[in-house]
């Protein structure tokens, strides 16, 4: 249980004037103010002192700034021209941070943390980074409640000294002191409490109010807030005042620099709505925190309305499983500086040892193996994308013939359907047959080599959905095929800067469907039902060979990336990957020379089996030249 919000302000004195006096290091030794883009980093409450920075050095003529959350950092970095990273974080812990930081010590030319722990995750990680400072302070307060309090207020007053300003913290006191004991915040709390709504209207200086009440009332539960300056207001946002029976109540933060343009609008708002009137100082710096001592006041006021304490919420589970979610398993990882596209991959959410650690644990699962089974994809990786109708490669037909007649059994698990099957019968000797399998349709069904081509018949709501994606102009003569066989659609376009589009629509096509998935590959989007899965190729030989599936059967394909038509086969037990990769350090591994190809890898795995008494091993040489790859 956090502390009580009222207990948090009353400490709010005692803040004020330690952070606008406790020593910090001299401008010239912290180089903030270095020329280029600065981006500042933060989130939830301490995405508001983020903004606060970030608005300062702007508004003070330092430079560029920017102010983003976590993930929009993660997102955006290795787009970004080169930057200096300033990380805020008051305990150092939160994983989104973590990720944040984690990439921020990767790109950015600079990296500087400001925290309230010195010993945190956070500052852990900062150490290990060459190019990363840590500005860390012992606070008086101790730790945070529920809302960012007064470890927000002090990160905005050491960071603006950081940069060179100050405030005096006396008159701010009394500004605190004002508005929680008087009457002046009554009115508008009261009908934030009604109406559970609030419209937040700024000038240049009452920004960071703004998103910090926002914040607070977001995260107490207490009302949906709208933020908006004062003429964006007028674009359509003041129409909704009109509302009598449901007006939402104003409250303004406002500097004498916008002083004629407030009072000018004001007099057009209609009688009904409450608005209340936040007078701030002319300097921003001073601005900004008297402008956040006036929202924790409110927000205080509107606490005592609804008889709830901010400072100590219900926190329903399923919060606080979404606040524990880990980005940097969930988001793809795009290749960086390693040459291994799997480390690479990797870096995004440990650091490069843990990663070729990682890599070394599942070299010796590789080592520890005995297969009695392949599971193959076959587009991408048996043939190359553009000659996939020309069939098996050329490299490869004596490597899996050989593989076959030495005792090994192999399924092919393939979005494609019959033209495979006649491929491959075309190419493996009748002797070799009886041990070979298909996964046809994304293994809608298993299939041995050594039997007739079935009838099949489609799933009608794969009908129905191509029909919808035909009437919806995806066709043939914009350069479309659509496909519809058993459990899968798969939907081919002649260009290739078209699948990204074509799969966020058959996503959100089939997005309500339980079960229903979208898979990609370089030259085509697949909708699968619940019926059709590659992995349903390997249960199956694990069940007629009566072998365990995640250690005796391996698995080969192209596609291992998010939404990559290979990422649920390679997900699990032993997968190899020739081309795209996954994020878990457990799966979807990648070896080998990347100038090969991902044809090239394919032979390079399979040649290097030695299969003895009907079970495959990798060669020890092979397993300990990938060992010095990942060094």
């Amino acid at each position: 249980m956090g502390r009580a919000f009222s207990e948090e302000l009353d400490r709010m004195e005692d803040t004020l004037m330690w952070s606008a006096s406790s020593d910090v290091p001299p401008l010239a030794s912290v180089a903030l103010a270095a020329p280029g883009l600065r981006v500042v980093i933060g989130s939830g409450g301490s995405f508001t002192v983020a903004t606060a920075l970030a608005a300062h050095e702007c508004d003070s003529g330092l430079g560029i700034a920017l102010a983003l959350t976590p993930l929009q950092y993660v997102q955006r970095a290795d787009k970004l021209p080169p930057h200096a990273a300033l990380l805020i974080s008051a305990e150092g812990k939160n994983r989104d941070i973590l990720h944040a930081a984690s990439k921020a010590f990767t790109v950015a030319a600079s990296a500087k943390v400001l925290t309230f722990s010195s010993a945190s995750p956070l500052t852990s990680l900062a150490s290990q980074a060459p190019s990363a400072r840590v500005f860390s302070f012992d606070p008086p307060w101790g730790r945070d409640g529920y809302l960012a309090t007064n470890s927000l207020l002090a990160s905005i007053v050491l960071g603006f000294r950081l940069r060179g300003s100050s405030v005096e913290a006396g008159p701010l006191v009394a500004l605190l002191n004002l508005y929680r004991t008087t009457d002046k915040l009554d009115r508008i709390a009261a009908e934030v409490a009604r109406t559970r709504r609030l419209l937040a209207l700024h000038g240049t200086n009452g920004l960071i109010a703004t998103v910090d009440l926002e914040s607070k009332l977001s995260e107490a539960a207490f009302a949906f807030t709208q933020i908006s300056d004062l003429r964006q207001f007028a674009h359509g946002r003041h129409i909704q005042l009109a509302r009598e029976d449901a007006p939402v109540p104003v409250i303004a933060f406002i500097s004498q620099h916008e002083n004629a343009l407030w009072h000018s609008t004001k007099e057009q708002v209609p009688a009904q709505v409450t608005v209340m009137e936040c007078a701030l100082p002319a300097d921003q710096a001073t601005a900004t925190v008297a402008g956040l001592l006036i929202v924790m006041a409110l927000v205080e006021k509107i606490a005592s309305v609804l008889n709830q304490d901010p400072g100590q919420p219900v926190v329903p589970d399923f919060a606080r499983r979404i606040h524990a979610l880990d980005t940097s398993s969930l988001l793809p990882h795009p290749v960086g500086g390693s040459s291994n596209a799997k480390l690479a991959a990797l870096e995004g959410s440990m650091t490069r040892e843990a990663a070729a650690q990682a890599g070394v644990r599942f070299i010796d699962r590789l080592r520890n193996a005995r297969f009695a089974a392949l599971v193959l994809d076959f587009d991408g990786t048996l043939c190359e994308t553009p000659r996939r109708f020309e069939g098996l490669d050329q490299r490869l037909e004596p490597i899996v013939i050989g593989l076959l007649k030495s005792g090994l059994t192999i399924a092919f698990a393939s979005g494609r359907g019959n033209s495979l099957y006649d491929d491959l019968r075309k190419r493996l000797p009748n002797e070799i047959r009886a041990q070979c399998f298909l996964g046809c349709y994304s293994g809608s069904f298993v299939m041995p080599l050594t039997e007739a081509w079935p009838e099949i018949a489609t799933d009608p709501q794969l009908t129905a959905i191509r029909d919808r994606l035909q009437a919806l102009g995806i066709l043939k003569e914009r350069g479309f095929t659509l496909s519809a066989r058993m459990a899968q659609l798969t939907i081919r376009s002649t260009k290739v800067d078209g699948i990204d589009i074509l799969f966020t629509l058959c996503s959100s096509l089939v997005s309500e469907l339980a079960g229903w998935r979208v898979f990609r590959s370089a030259h085509s989007v697949d909708i699968l039902t619940p019926a059709a899965a590659k992995n349903s190729v390997v249960n199956f030989l694990g069940n007629r060979l009566q072998v365990d599936s995640l250690t005796e059967v391996c698995r080969i394909g192209d596609r291992g990336e998010q939404y990559g038509n290979d990422s649920e086969l390679l997900a699990e037990g032993l997968g190899l990957s020739v081309d795209g990769v996954g994020t878990d350090s457990n799966s979807c591994w990648l070896f080998g020379e990347s100038s090969s190809g991902p044809v090239g890898r394919a032979a390079h795995y399979l040649g290097s089996l030695i299969v003895k008494d009907g079970k495959a091993h990798f060669d020890e040489r092979v397993l300990e030249l990938w060992k010095q790859q990942l060094v």
